[in-house]
């Protein structure tokens, strides 16, 4: 059981998202202490522009961009989704005084794990999954344990590719209620 690719590969993966959202309410934490709260509204503008160049990598993927490789792209979205995750988490600090922005960062939250969790895993599990099925073939004999491994695990590839079908509707969701809470933010501006 614990040698399974999904014990092995979510635990490592769920402690860093994890930090992430500590390290964002610590970073929070600190500007309070350091009376420094204002930075914090606009880290919020900053994390979504980073936001809004990870999709860069969908643009790509569509050849809306036409250089570049694909590769480069995926690892910047990777990194401006969580900078720009980790800002949003810092302006959403530790208080909660209004639903539509806390909705917001959890849905962001939920975004960030999907993403994050869905296209690790799955690219690290069928490279693992194509290894074992090579020493499968090469040994005459099929250990049982090994044939119940090799199950459990094509069950939990064949489970995670369905990920871009729950996450591209959360993103589209995510956008809306984002655009919700700048107009919102805009309306309710003190603009004297």
């Amino acid at each position: 059981m614990w040698k399974s690719l999904l014990i092995q590969r979510t635990i490592p993966l769920s402690v860093s998202y994890f930090l992430l959202i500590i390290a964002g309410i610590t970073l929070d934490y600190i500007l309070h202490i350091a009376n420094l709260v204002w930075i914090g509204r606009y880290l919020g503008i900053a994390g979504t522009v980073f936001l809004a160049l990870s999709f860069g990598y969908s643009a790509r993927k569509k050849k809306l961009i036409k250089n570049g490789a694909l590769k480069f792209f995926l690892k910047f979205h990777c990194y401006t989704g969580w900078i720009g995750t980790l800002m949003i988490i810092v302006h959403s600090g530790i208080h909660f005084n209004a639903i539509l922005p806390w909705a917001t960062t959890m849905l962001m939250l939920v975004v960030t794990a999907s993403g994050h969790i869905g296209q690790y895993l799955i690219k690290k599990l069928k490279e693992e999954i194509k290894l074992k099925m090579k020493q499968l073939g090469v040994n005459a004999t099929v250990d049982d344990q090994l044939e119940q491994q090799h199950y459990w695990d094509s069950l939990t590839v064949k489970t995670l590719e369905r990920w871009r079908s729950v996450h591209m509707p959360m993103v589209s969701f995510l956008i809306a209620l984002t655009s919700l809470h700048i107009l919102s933010i805009l309306f309710f501006w003190n603009w004297r």
